[in-house]
This record gives structure tokens, C-alpha cells and sequence, in this order.
């Protein structure tokens, strides 16, 4: 009965150490290794961002000039894209919930209409 002793690489992978890395737009936490975090802020200007936030700056670059919100800008830097999905997301955080939903509040204009009349 032998025992085999992993190779030195396999070693090195199962010791392969996990951050938790919050995300430079969402505040999202996850956790990542030391060079896959290494690989993103190479990307991303020394940020790190998660996958999401990620997908949404790799779209807005992608998309053509023209449809792009800021026209100012010849072309937008990674950087100012990433501070652009923050914004959104904070502000989407910030607002408040609406006091009720779209559904209830047609039937009570409706309501509201048809006793006026």
C-alpha cells in the first residue's frame, strides 16, 4: 500500500491564496485569487471591478459613439466608464421605492376618474 504524493504544481495550485475583493463600482464582495485580482485591475486601470460591473463597462466601449450619452469625450477611458456605472448604481440604490406599484396606481386614477364624471 503506497501513498502518492502530489506533484509540486498541484501543491501550488491547492495553495493558491483567496482574497475578498470588494468591487470598485458595486461595493459587491467576492471572493477571487491574488492574480486573477492582479488580471482585472491590470485591465481596468488598477480597479477592481466585478464580472457585472465588468459586462457593463466592456458594453459601453463596445457600443458605437453615437449612441453614447456623453459626446463630450472622444473616447472614454475605462477609468471614466467605471466611475459612470457607479453613479448609476448609487443612484439607483439611492431612490426611493415607489409608494405603490404601476398596476395599483392606473386602477386607482382610473377609480378616481370615473367618480369625477
Amino acid at each position: 500500500m503506497s501513498t502518492t504524493k502530489p506533484a509540486p504544481e498541484e501543491e501550488e495550485e491547492e495553495e493558491e491564496e483567496v482574497v475578498v475583493a470588494a468591487c470598485g463600482c458595486c461595493g459587491l464582495t467576492e471572493e477571487c485569487t491574488s492574480a486573477y485580482i492582479a488580471a482585472v485591475r491590470g485591465r481596468y486601470l488598477g480597479r477592481w471591478i466585478c464580472g457585472l460591473c465588468a459586462e457593463a463597462v466592456d458594453d459601453e466601449t463596445r457600443r458605437p459613439r453615437s449612441l453614447r450619452r456623453s459626446r463630450r469625450r472622444a473616447a472614454d477611458s475605462p477609468e471614466s466608464l467605471v466611475a459612470a456605472v457607479a453613479r448609476v448604481l448609487r443612484r439607483s440604490l439611492d431612490s426611493p421605492a415607489p409608494a405603490e406599484d404601476a398596476p395599483a396606481a392606473v386602477a386607482s386614477v382610473r377609480r378616481r376618474s370615473s367618480v369625477a364624471r
